[in-house]
């Protein structure tokens, strides 16, 4: 490989993972305004999501699980911190996504810490989500957070049975998956 193959390369592997950041930032917004279509363009055709209400299969089923998931919530609000993101290929990658969502539910504000373990493909040009599975660390009111991480049932969900987290380091992430 040519120097100049080199830095090219080098290039497009930076680009594609500012790309990749920039989908993961995109799927927060279209979440939050409930913009189906854009999430919808996020996922490929057969997209996998693995998360609290269960497994999705096919870009509609997911699209399908979100907006029944979200009549719940009055208003949510997802973001983003670290993102670790490793290539397989040139159009595979896979990320970890640590993050954040609050949300409104019944008038309590709802804290969620979650990792989203990420299966990225290259389709129509462009990096799109192939597989997103979420792990939780807690669910539970803003109120309850101050004390709530030393409990094993850090999922607390209103109107809903308390349940252990899926991350932390009192849990065996065997038997959490």
């Amino acid at each position: 490989m040519t120097e100049i193959s080199e830095l090219q390369a080098r290039l497009r592997r930076l680009e594609d993972r500012e790309e990749i950041r920039d989908l993961v930032a995109r799927y927060g917004r279209a979440v939050d305004d409930r913009d189906w279509v854009a999430l919808a363009d996020q996922y490929t055709s057969d997209a996998v999501f693995d998360s609290a209400g269960g497994r999705s299969v096919g870009r509609e089923a997911v699209i399908d699980y979100y907006r029944e998931r979200t009549e719940r919530f009055s208003s949510s609000y997802h973001y983003p911190h670290s993102h670790e993101i490793t290539f397989n290929g040139d159009d595979e990658a896979t990320g970890l996504v640590c993050a954040h969502a609050e949300m409104a539910i019944g008038g309590d504000t709802i804290w969620v810490a979650l990792r989203y373990h990420d299966h990225y493909r290259r389709h129509g040009g462009r990096w799109r989500f192939h597989q997103r599975a979420t792990r939780r660390l807690y669910a539970m009111k803003l109120a309850d957070l101050p004390t709530g991480m030393a409990d094993r049932l850090r999922i607390r969900y209103p109107d809903d049975e308390p349940a252990p987290a899926q991350l932390g380091a009192d849990i065996d992430l065997e038997q959490s998956r």
